[in-house]
């Protein structure tokens, strides 16, 4: 008897740890940025081919506001948590899965390597500003058909804002 795809449907959701809205005093006013994650939807995986065929892509959407009368460069770094475990489950049965920093998937996302997103907010506006991450199921994983989630991996991260003269700001 042929296996089916071991999952119809792999989803992630993201939780973001960061206390946002963040506020900082820049030249004569403010940055105020608030951070959203996306779900990581996972295409079906099949066992019998014994590699991962499903390579998503997530996104972590920055907004900022400066009330400044300097242009900034914002960053963020976020650090993943090492709990819960990369694991998404089914009942009692699991998947495991890699999160990534780089498209190539060669650098693990973890409380080490971190995913960065670096954007310049001009004066008195409203910036977005998008970051990548990556996801990756490893191989040779017999597991049974099902609807495969987890929810509530933890981000935390940092803050850095810098003045055009590329001085950091308070924070």
């Amino acid at each position: 008897m042929k296996k089916t795809a071991a999952a119809a449907a792999l989803s992630l959701a993201l939780t973001t740890l960061l206390v946002f809205p963040e506020q900082a005093g820049a030249a004569n006013g403010s940055v105020t940025c608030s951070v959203v994650s996306t779900t990581l939807s996972f295409n079906a995986y099949d066992p019998i081919s014994g590699t991962a065929d499903t390579l998503p892509t997530g996104t972590i959407n920055v907004q900022c506001t400066s009330t400044s009368n300097g242009a900034i460069s914002v960053t963020y770094n976020l650090t993943l948590a090492t709990s819960p475990a990369r694991a998404m489950a089914s009942g009692a049965n699991n998947v495991t899965y890699d999160l990534y920093t780089d498209s190539a998937r060669t650098i693990q996302w973890n409380t080490i390597n971190q995913v960065s997103c670096t954007f310049n907010l001009a004066v008195k506006a409203t910036t977005p500003s998008t970051c990548s991450f990556y996801g990756k199921i490893p191989g040779s994983q017999d597991v049974p058909a099902g609807t495969y989630t987890q929810t509530g991996l933890a981000v935390g991260g940092t803050l850095e804002l810098r003045s055009g003269a590329n001085q950091r700001l308070l924070i």
